[in-house]
């Protein structure tokens, strides 16, 4: 039986997506961490994995599957329970929708905001941070309000959704948590006092089986 491997960098979102997939699931697996300090996801030895080095890229035997969406489409397919993408047509389409608005609406603005933070960068980038806050909130607000009349994202069942969009959610509170950026307000933090129903849901997230192991090592 072929060994299933992940590789994947700590802390990033689209990896750790991947890895609460595989524990939704219960399936065994072979971590790879790479370390970004030392850009390892552009070795030769990676790059023969994954030409384009990037990350999460599943092996298994001769198997190699690059990107979040086509891991996760990977991992449903081989072990189809619980299904990640919907057990009907309108679940289907409710959680791509959710998709969808992550990673047309969120992801990118997370990660604007995310990196010079986490770079120590809080002082330096202020007035840009700050400014880009008002759109994040509305979309962070969005989500509450889903989850104000239901138990996750795409309805009453945890979905790829879920999965997608809790790490953004988490890599925004890890870096407006840091000392330098708690001057600036930006109204997320702590979750549980400003998105009572999106922390809620936090907790489920949190609560499933295997999420200490996929929990971001370079956090714990």
């Amino acid at each position: 039986m072929s060994v299933r491997e992940i590789y994947f960098i700590s802390g990033s979102p689209p990896c750790w997506t991947v890895m609460l997939a595989i524990a939704v699931k219960g399936l065994d697996y072979q971590p790879r961490r790479l370390d970004n300090t030392k850009r390892e996801q552009k070795n030769p030895a990676f790059l023969a994995v994954n030409p384009r080095g990037n990350v999460p890229v599943l092996t298994e035997g001769d198997v190699v599957v690059c990107q979040t969406l086509a891991v996760l489409a990977y991992i449903d397919a081989t072990a189809p329970a619980p299904p990640l993408f919907g057990a009907s047509a309108i679940e289907t389409a409710r959680i791509w929708q959710a998709i969808g608005d992550c990673d047309s609406h969120l992801r990118d603005r997370v990660g604007n905001i995310s990196r010079p933070l986490f770079r120590g960068k809080a002082a330096d980038v202020a007035e840009e941070i700050t400014g880009a806050m008002p759109a994040v909130r509305d979309e962070v607000a969005r989500l509450d309000t889903v989850l104000s009349t239901q138990v996750y994202l795409a309805g009453d069942a945890l979905s790829a959704a879920d999965l997608i969009v809790y790490p953004v959610v988490q890599q925004l509170l890890r870096a407006v948590a840091r000392e330098d950026a708690r001057p600036l307000d930006l109204g997320v933090y702590p979750l549980r006092d400003h998105y009572a129903h999106l922390d809620t849901w936090a907790q489920r997230i949190e609560a499933l089986p295997g999420y200490d192991d996929a929990y971001p090592p370079h956090w714990k």
